[in-house]
């Protein structure tokens, strides 16, 4: 009879071990790392690359690459232009800008902050340029044209 408890116990136990909440263990290959898309900017004959959010606006600001534009000054730390057309947002609140961030005013003004700010506006973050040694003294100018590229 003892034996027989015995059995009994151990075969609850491993069907009943099999009911845990825990997680799965996921291995390396299981792991799959999404990279953040890239497109390329030139200005002043520079290129360099900025990582692209995943987003609405993204999307459609990059369909119509290649595409060139004129980008004015505002308040010595930013470069803007707008659009004619409106593209999707998702604008938040942004407690701080680095130098270097693209992002969407409104629906249509692409703006690329070449000072830290802390801004009083909500945007729709477009992406990061990541690779200009420089970015102040490209941005010097009072316009600049800046052309958008597909990686």
């Amino acid at each position: 009879m003892n034996r027989r408890v015995i059995v009994i116990m151990m075969i609850l136990s491993l069907v009943l071990s099999g009911c845990g909440t825990s997680a799965p263990v996921s291995t390396e290959s299981d792991k799959t790392v999404k990279e953040r898309a890239t497109m390329r900017i030139e200005i002043n004959g520079q290129i360099a690359s900025v990582q692209l959010e995943d987003n609405a606006t993204t999307t459609a600001l990059m369909a119509d690459a290649p595409f060139t534009i004129k980008m004015d000054d505002l308040h010595r730390n930013e470069k803007y232009h707008y659009f004619d057309k409106a593209f999707p947002t998702d604008a938040q609140s942004v407690q701080t800008i680095e130098a270097g961030e693209v992002l969407l005013y409104q629906n249509n003004c692409l703006v690329i902050f070449y000072e830290a700010v802390e801004p009083a506006a909500e945007y729709t973050r477009i992406g990061q340029i990541t690779d200009f040694e420089d970015i102040q003294s490209l941005f010097a100018p009072a316009s600049i044209q800046v052309r958008f590229l597909k990686e």
